[in-house]
This record gives C-alpha cells, structure tokens and sequence, in this order.
C-alpha cells in the first residue's frame, strides 16, 4: 500500500510524494482511513512508529485554511512540540495551512503575536497552551480536531489535569486522536471521559532483538536490589550505562547511591524541569557522566549509539518494553550488554519476556545475594554476563452525543 491508494486529495497526495512519504506505516496505514470519516482514535505505539502522520495526515485532508486555529496538538515536552511542528509546517505550508509552535521557557510576547496572526494549527505543550486559553490569545470556539500525543509521557510528567483543562475548552464536536506507547489506568479514565467511541488501533514494536546484545538475569531479594546494583557496576568506570526504573523517585535514589560509590550519575525523570533533563540529557550523551538512572517514559526519544550496559533495575510491565529497554545498547553494529535485576514476584514478567524472545533470558549468579541457580532450572547460567542470541463507549464529558 502506498500514500496515493488513501483517499486523498491530489495537492496532498504530491505534497508527501516530495515530502518522500511513500509507504505508510503500520499505524498510518490503519489510523488514517477511519480518522478522515471523522472517528475518534486512539492509537497505542511506541515512539518511531510514524504516529506524527497518522494524524496530520487525515487532519490536512480535511482542513480548510480560514486563519483560525482549527487543530490543536498538545504534546508534553517543547522537543515533541517542535519535532511534530516541523513535520506539519512541512506539509501544511504549501496547502496554505499555516502553523505555530507554543511551549514554556520562553518569552509570551512572541508566541502571543503568532496567535494573534491567525494559525490554522496551534502545536503546543500543556501549560503554555492553558496560559494563552487563559488570556483569550487562543480561542478554542473553532477547534475541530484535537491531538493529544504521547499521553502516557504527559501523566507521567504531571500535566494530566492540565490536559483534562484544555478538553474541557474546546467544542465537544470536536474529533479526538490519542496517541501513547502504553495505557495506563488514568489514560484508559481519559479516553472514556473524552473519546466518543474510539477505535483502538495496537501497534507492536519491534520485538527482534539484536544478536550482538547479551542478556543476563540477576534473581536477587527486593532488600538486596541496591547492593547487588552495585556489585554489577563495580569495575565498570569507563562504560556508558543506562539504567532503568520503575517510579521517577527511584531515579534519584539509586543515582545517590552510585554517586556515594564513586560513580559519575546523572538521573533523568518528570521530577526535573524541562531545562534541567534537557542539561541532563545533553552531558550524558556528551560524556560527562557515565551512567544515566532514568524512568522508561523519560528516557523515550534517547538516540544515542554508544551506550554499551542496559541495567533493569526494575523489571519492564511488558515484555515489549524490556525490547524497547535493551535495544539502546548493541547499536550501529556495535556490541552491547542488558542485564536485568529480578525478586521473586518478577517471574511472571520474566515468563513473557521469554515467550516474547522465543528463549530463556540466562541466568547469572552472585555470591552473598541470592542461592545458585538448580540443576535443571529454566535458563542456563550465564556467570557474569550470558550470551544472547538473536531470533528472527460512553459520551464525552459533558453529554455529547452524536
């Protein structure tokens, strides 16, 4: 399938042909018919997906440039915000629709004038789109299509109920596309509140992975997991490590812990201001610390190919995740190591992350923190590290009803 076999019309269908769209993605291949018949949608994707057109895409076909803000995407951090501007002031420019791009951290007055000017599409984060609602610089009256992207990386950064603010300003017959990697009890809450009958539409990620990673698994005591962090890390001074939490105040914990260990750590989570993880980002990746303590939500969009340990500090809720964890090492050709960290109520996680691998994860073995693995016990030992293979609906909030 290819662009041109979407009902589109032909100034779009050239527009991504120069663009250099050619084939959709899975999840535009399946979210753009039913979003240009006016469905409501939420898309659950990993990053890297293509979700960004999956949107647009049925957003521009429909549009009509009249110089009022007619879509809004709200997106949690001012690099998503830009990427997503980019992608539709690319595509959207030579239709006539003109874009502008809001977020914190800088000055009101310019933004305020973009507004002022009259933008087809408003791309913004949270609480600078709430500040320009507030102030009237941004009327919602003629709204028709909202996005609200990467949902679960907004409730993990604390802008739920600013989210919640901005559905509640905008016309209830407007059409709602979401969009997020994972569904969480509170964005499951979201969508029934503010989605009229919505079509889900699942993507898998990548779940193959890479032959030159290898794989270890640690099966400690919960009270242990800090010792035998450390015990993994000792002797590794010169190696690029990331490892991964599952709450965003662990991230600063264990990062304390390294650091009184000798460590050079830099921690990376919502609890930070934007700058801040921005900073964070930016010196880990230069170098300046050696290991980066994050949250899988925070973490998301890291492209950095020279990372060689993956830690699981905390086992991943899905065996898709623990894919999408360790596939940031073992990158541009280069080898890499995952090694995972796992207490007795794990096993049914480690179960399906070796269904999902099509093998057992080995077994690694440290003396004082846990009993050597038994003859016969599922997975081979893998000593320190092991050797990895490689195998191929209710009405809106407010009574809408259509």
């Amino acid at each position: 399938m290819t662009f041109d076999d979407f009902p589109l019309r032909d100034p779009l269908k050239k527009v991504l042909a120069d663009a250099g769209f050619v084939t959709p993605t899975p999840i535009q291949e399946r979210c753009i018919p039913p979003a240009l018949e006016g469905r409501d949608i939420v898309g659950v994707a990993q990053t890297g997906t293509g979700k960004t057109l999956a949107f647009l895409v049925p957003i521009l076909e429909r549009l009509e440039p009249r110089g009022r803000v007619q879509a809004l995407v709200v997106c949690p951090t001012r690099e998503l915000a830009r990427q997503v501007g980019e992608v539709a002031h690319r595509l959207g420019e030579p239709l006539g629709v003109r874009t502008v791009v809001v977020y914190g951290g800088t000055a009101l007055g310019e933004q305020q004038q973009q507004l002022h000017e009259g933008p087809d599409v408003v791309v913004g984060t949270p609480g600078r789109l709430i500040d320009f609602l507030a102030s009237a610089s941004l009327r919602p009256r003629w709204v028709k299509w909202l996005v609200l992207d990467e949902a679960d990386r907004m409730l993990d950064m604390g802008f739920i109920d600013d989210v919640v603010t901005i559905c509640g300003r905008l016309p209830l017959s407007r059409q709602t596309m979401l969009f997020s990697a994972t569904m969480p009890p509170a964005i499951e809450e979201l969508t029934k509140r503010f989605l009229y009958e919505p079509l889900t539409v699942r993507v898998s990620p990548e779940t193959v992975v890479a032959g030159g990673i290898r794989h270890t698994l640690y099966e400690v005591e919960e009270k242990d997991k800090p010792r035998a962090l450390a015990e993994l890390l000792r002797g590794r001074r010169k190696e690029k490590i990331l490892v991964f939490t599952a709450t965003r105040e662990a991230t600063s914990e264990i990062a304390s812990r390294l650091r009184r260990d000798g460590h050079e750590v830099v921690s990376l989570s919502s609890l930070l201001s934007q700058a801040n993880r921005e900073r964070a980002m930016a010196c880990f990746k230069r170098g300046e610390f050696r290991v980066m303590v994050a949250t899988d939500v925070a973490a998301r969009g890291i492209d950095i190919t020279d990372i060689d340990l993956v830690v699981n500090y905390d086992l991943p809720h899905s065996p898709e995740d623990y894919v999408h964890r360790v596939g940031r090492t073992g990158r541009a050709e280069r080898t890499g190591e995952a090694i995972s960290l796992a207490v007795p109520r794990d096993r049914p996680r480690i179960a399906a992350i070796e269904a999902l691998m099509g093998e057992p994860l080995p077994r690694g073995y440290l003396p004082g923190f846990a009993a050597a693995p038994r003859a016969g016990a599922r997975g081979r030992s893998a000593g320190r590290a092991g050797s990895g293979r490689r195998r191929g609906g209710r009405s809106r909030s407010g009574g809408r009803q259509r």
